[in-house]
């Protein structure tokens, strides 16, 4: 009876370990990721339209401009600014050709629409039933669109929104970006997917570092001239990264941008990146967000 009784205890004990253990494992976790965005939020200078205890530029930031070693801050000019759908839960922005896409989110809410550009009116909505749309982009004269939990993603015609195909993978998805030869995919993690543009099949991953320490969270992607702008997830940052090497090369802090009565929100953030390679501004807005900002972005080299 008492070795019984012992043996559950050690059992109990050893139980009792384990989940400490990865308690703590999480927790440490948490703290990188914490520092490493504290990090990445003193890289960046402030915008003309920043408060004054906006984090200010450090010397790190500028240090190796040409080898691209240390990330560069970089500031960005509102240029103009488009009505948006704040019923929109955006999980991607895509310009092509003149031409304006979005992937919407949410069970029951979730879709595939084309906007105006210069006018935000919604001129097309495809509702995509029974999942949780996530990541947009344009291959070609199609629209890729990922799910986050199904496993799933969507390839449309893009005139008619009809689906022409459906891909599996394994894990959550989240950002997508088209970089003329390759899908780059991210997850919530620090990982980011290269795949087959046409048969979605993967080819490699790519970890993405600041300082060694891995960035989590990275949410919709763009790519941009060999480059992939990422935002992260629950934060005001946006990175450049180099999809070779995973480095971070320039870091944007567009807490701005906010609006006011969303501060704080853990649900309205940030989440929507557009390229326009017609004069080299982004587009950038945020889930629930009534507007979406046209701005131009220059990294800072002193």
């Amino acid at each position: 009876m008492r070795s019984t009784a012992l043996r559950s205890v050690g059992i109990a004990v050893l139980v009792l370990g384990a989940g400490l253990l990865v308690w703590a494992i999480v927790l440490r976790g948490s703290a990188s990721q914490e520092r490493v965005l504290t990090a990445l939020a003193d890289i960046a200078p402030p915008s003309p339209a920043a408060t004054d205890n906006f984090p200010a530029i450090v010397d790190s930031a500028v240090r190796a401009p040409d080898a691209r070693t240390t990330p560069m801050g970089a500031v960005f000019e509102i240029v103009d600014t488009i009505p948006h759908d704040i019923n929109a839960f955006t999980q991607g922005l895509e310009i092509h050709d003149g031409r304006l896409f979005e992937s919407t989110g949410l069970i029951d809410r979730s879709s595939i629409r084309e906007l105006d550009l210069d006018s935000g009116e919604v001129l097309r909505n495809v509702a995509v039933e029974d999942v949780f749309a996530e990541g947009l982009t344009i291959v070609d004269e199609s629209a890729l669109q990922l799910t986050w939990q199904a496993g799933v993603a969507y390839r449309y015609d893009l005139d008619t929104f009809q689906r022409t195909d459906t891909y599996t993978y394994d894990g959550e998805g989240w950002g997508l970006c088209h970089s003329g030869d390759e899908l780059i995919m991210s997850n919530g993690t620090p990982t980011l997917s290269i795949r087959d543009p046409e048969t979605f099949a993967l080819r490699s991953t790519v970890d993405v570092t600041f300082s060694g320490t891995p960035i989590d969270d990275l949410n919709e992607l763009e790519c941009v001239d060999g480059t992939v702008w990422a935002n992260i997830w629950k934060s005001s940052l946006i990175i450049e990264i180099d999809p070779i090497t995973g480095n971070v090369l320039t870091v944007l802090n567009a807490r701005t941008l906010t609006p006011p009565d969303l501060l704080g929100s853990t649900s309205a953030v940030l989440n929507g990146i557009a390229y326009d390679p017609s004069d080299g501004t982004f587009l950038l807005t945020g889930k629930l967000w009534p507007t979406i900002y046209k701005v131009r972005i220059t990294p800072v080299d002193q």
